[in-house]
């Protein structure tokens, strides 16, 4: 099973982690998506663009995603973050060939 990691820690806003789903499940491949290397910063891009991959068996583990912060949607990233949580939560509920998995690093001092 192929796994793709997203790390919040990486990201200045949620447009970076568009960005990055699309490089890393290689959007550029598919006639439809390559002109789209942001997805438009669109969740209901990110389903569709999703779907593409629905037989592929990935296993997305977000690191550093604190869902019960990110559901306070303090702020507009936080917002963002939380619909391509629900985004991604539904897809492995259609597609349980592949997986959603949460995890938190400890902070290293």
């Amino acid at each position: 099973m192929k796994e793709i990691i997203f790390n919040r820690k990486n990201y200045e806003s949620f447009k970076d982690f568009y960005v990055q789903i699309y490089k890393d499940l290689e959007g550029k491949s598919i006639p439809d998506w390559e002109d789209y290397e942001n997805l438009c910063y669109s969740a209901d891009a990110l389903d569709e663009f999703l779907w593409y991959y629905h037989n592929d068996n990935i296993k997305y583990l977000f690191v550093n995603f604190d869902k019960e912060k990110i559901a306070l949607k303090k702020n507009y990233d936080d917002y963002q973050f939380q619909i391509i949580i629900e985004v991604f939560e539904d897809f492995v509920k259609k597609y349980p060939n592949n997986q959603l998995e949460f995890r938190m690093e400890e902070d290293k001092k």
